[in-house]
């Protein structure tokens, strides 16, 4: 497909015997159609990968909020330290 058309048409109507024609165009047929169905299976399999990653990142993400937490040695130093009992004693409330 990287050659010009009209370096191969000339060569061709150079030569003496010539080429026939007969039968180019269903092989020009076919070769469109296996490109198509190139296309097709190529946008098929970027389909599935995208798919693929929204429903790993999906699941990664559920996956990650969802997990339990195990309390950790600084835990006076987290957000939720303002829930604890200790500083209501501390208040005096």
């Amino acid at each position: 497909m990287t050659r010009n058309l009209d370096d191969l048409l000339a060569g061709s109507a150079a030569t003496p015997f010539g080429r026939s024609l007969d039968g180019l165009e269903p092989l020009v047929w076919s070769r469109v159609d296996a490109l198509r169905g190139e296309r097709l299976a190529s946008q098929l399999r970027l389909g599935a990968v995208a798919m693929a990653l929204v429903t790993g990142l999906t699941a990664g993400g559920v996956g990650a909020i969802a997990a339990p937490r195990p309390p950790g040695e600084m835990a006076i130093f987290t957000v939720d330290a303002g829930l604890s009992r200790l500083v209501r004693l501390e208040t005096g409330r």
